[in-house]
């Protein structure tokens, strides 16, 4: 796929890139569009609706793709393993973003790369250094800060609110090995390949899946403000901010890019603020300052002569995972 001629100097030097600044605005926002949609809509029904859309325009991808055709074995790993990986974390992220707050959802899946780190250690994939465990660790502190840490007139319906909470954990964690899983397959295929074929695949699975729910739904609860609010997380949020990503992460450095994720969760805490009036207890706070800290030591690379963070990956929810392959066009 052809890309608009840039200058990497000039790309680099700007204080700030108004397109990593808008999609990670969006994709903060979204999170608590979700959480408002999901009111009046069971997760698996908005699900099928937003990946049904979402996998058609994938689909198409594929024939954006089609120049670098992949053999049938290939194209089967990738629907099989990957399509079902991602439907998992996205079946996981949604009904957790339905039990717990926007707020809460947003910090903790936000952990995702210091659970792909801690998998590429397990493995024995990549050399991960003490920096690396320490901020592994101190982000495991941070999360249990922000799960454990709600006071009772803030926890709202405790049980449910924990479960929420320990579910989006399995979903940052889901995405954390999507993000190990895909880097390779992203070297071998190329980013285009492997991300219209696994979300494509997730989509026809949750239209499976979510069907049901999706025909027994009650449309007429769902306001012309919901509808504006699904086509937010699925065409804005999802697709364009998808796009705008990784259209503009090449040409920006690691530490640049890693910036603009941390502001994904903290808009979302401030929108979920002022439009669903969730508050956050002090220890929660505190979890946050501690998990940010956290991620960012968990993401220095090896050998690094300074504390600048391996590049981000965009928020689970919103699309595929990490790319440190921009140099390779498709």
């Amino acid at each position: 796929m052809a890309h608009t001629a840039y200058s990497p100097s000039e790309t680099r030097s700007r204080v700030v890139n108004p397109t990593l600044l808008v999609v990670a605005v969006m994709w903060g926002v979204s999170h608590v569009v979700m959480k408002w949609v999901l009111q009046v809509m069971e997760p698996a029904a908005l699900l099928a609706l937003r990946m049904g859309v979402l996998g058609v325009l994938m689909i198409g991808g594929l024939f954006i793709a089609r120049r670098c055709p992949l053999r049938l074995r290939d194209r089967l790993m990738l629907v099989a393993f990957g399509g079902a990986l991602v439907a998992a974390q996205l079946l996981s992220f949604t009904y957790a973003m339905k039990m717990t707050t926007a707020s809460e959802a947003s910090l903790i899946v936000s952990t995702a790369p210091v659970w792909t780190a801690a998998m590429v250690a397990l493995l024995r994939m990549e050399r991960v250094t003490r920096l690396n465990w320490l901020g592994i660790a101190v982000a495991s502190a941070g999360v249990a800060m922000i799960i454990f840490g709600a006071t009772e007139g803030l926890a709202g319906n405790a049980p449910a609110r924990l479960g929420g909470d320990l579910l989006m954990l399995a979903s940052a964690c889901l995405y954390g090995g999507y993000m190990v899983i895909s880097k390779r397959w992203m070297h071998r295929f190329g980013e285009l390949q492997v991300i219209c074929h696994t979300f494509a695949a997730a989509g026809i699975l949750l239209v499976v899946v979510g069907g049901r729910q999706l025909l027994a739904t009650g449309w007429a609860e769902i306001t012309p403000g919901h509808w504006i609010g699904i086509a937010y997380v699925t065409l804005l949020a999802g697709y364009v901010g998808l796009i705008l990503w990784y259209r503009t992460i090449g040409r920006t450095s690691a530490s640049g890019t890693a910036v603009y994720q941390y502001l994904v969760p903290g808009v979302a805490v401030i929108a979920a603020a002022i439009f669903l009036g969730e508050r956050l207890a002090v220890l929660q706070l505190v979890g946050i300052a501690v998990t940010l800290v956290g991620v960012y030591l968990a993401r220095v690379p090896p050998g690094s002569g300074s504390l600048s963070p391996a590049r981000a990956a965009p928020g689970p929810s919103e699309g595929p995972p990490y790319r440190d392959l921009s140099r390779r066009q498709t």
